[in-house]
């Protein structure tokens, strides 16, 4: 980003990688910017997670002359630096995550707690209420995810399943197969927590041959997982309001910037939607209207 000078009031939005997920919440953002008449300027990390290149970022948002920022925090690092910025007069919404203690004045994220338990329920349902299961989470201090595989882990247990296999995959599908292999003849169902472990799972399960006869619920619905569930290879998708994360955190971060927010910080929790094969081209419908423009 170049420095420059802007008649308009800007927002930076830094995400937290540039998978189909942080493409949607991009489109929503920058629908606030028209709707708002502000400028936004949006960037993130070539690959999720990087933390050193969100605190780049936050000074090419500087370099603008932003007065607000909105990030997916990667790591505690960003905390401090939301202090410094906090002193100086800039304000900061986080979205899709949150770090808390941080001087922020809102939170736009899904109820990732909520969901996790969700996803737990539903395939205790779907396995009749028994079964092991594995939890093959994303990365440890992530905390959007680690409240999914939390509320997952105690969602599946009280609906009577128990958890064989735990443990980090990352974006690896080689370490989703060497976290399955052994354990398959025991396994009826999988879940994964966001989008990129969701398809390492996917290539591990083919991989192995079992995609499609374990039930797998994963989170996020990019082209790839969406052509495996229409396949039959997924049992449902975890669909975050991605555009409604993007639109709403420019709002509130805007509202922040003309004094409009009370003291208090504003915490908005969305709500996930399952989609599944039957649901599948009614979900597809309503996106499409979405990105049409309808916030």
């Amino acid at each position: 980003w170049a420095t420059s000078a802007l008649a308009k009031d800007c927002i930076g939005v830094v995400a937290a990688g540039a998978t189909p997920f942080w493409v949607q919440v991009e489109a929503g953002a920058r629908q606030a910017g028209q709707a708002l008449d502000l400028d936004v300027h949006f960037r993130g990390p070539s690959r999720e997670g990087r933390v050193e290149t969100q605190l780049q970022m936050i000074n090419w948002v500087l370099e603008y002359g932003c007065k607000a920022l909105v990030i997916a925090p990667s790591g505690p690092e960003i905390a401090p630096r939301v202090q410094q910025l906090a002193g100086s007069g800039i304000n900061t919404v986080y979205f899709d995550r949150d770090l808390p203690g941080s001087a922020v004045r809102g939170v736009v994220s899904t109820d990732n707690f909520l969901a996790g338990v969700q996803v737990g329920q539903a395939l205790a349902v779907a396995l009749g209420g028994q079964g092991k299961v594995a939890l093959l989470r994303l990365k440890a201090g992530v905390l959007s995810t680690s409240e999914r595989e939390r509320g997952f882990r105690q969602g599946a247990e009280q609906g009577g399943l128990s958890i064989l296999v735990d443990t980090f995959i990352g974006d690896d599908s080689q370490a989703a197969v060497d976290a399955l292999r052994e354990q398959l003849p025991q396994l009826a169902g999988v879940f994964t927590p966001n989008s990129t472990s969701s398809r390492a799972a996917l290539a591990a399960l083919r991989r192995l041959g079992k995609a499609g006869e374990l039930v797998h619920i994963g989170f996020d619905g990019d082209p790839l997982l969406i052509e495996a569930l229409s396949k039959g290879e997924i049992h449902s998708l975890m669909i975050q309001q991605a555009h409604a994360i993007g639109y709403q955190s420019v709002q509130l971060a805007a509202q922040s910037l003309r004094g409009e927010l009370a003291p208090q910080p504003v915490n908005i929790a969305l709500q996930v939607q399952q989609v599944n094969r039957e649901n599948l081209a009614q979900w597809q419908r309503a996106r499409e209207f979405e990105l049409s423009g309808n916030p």
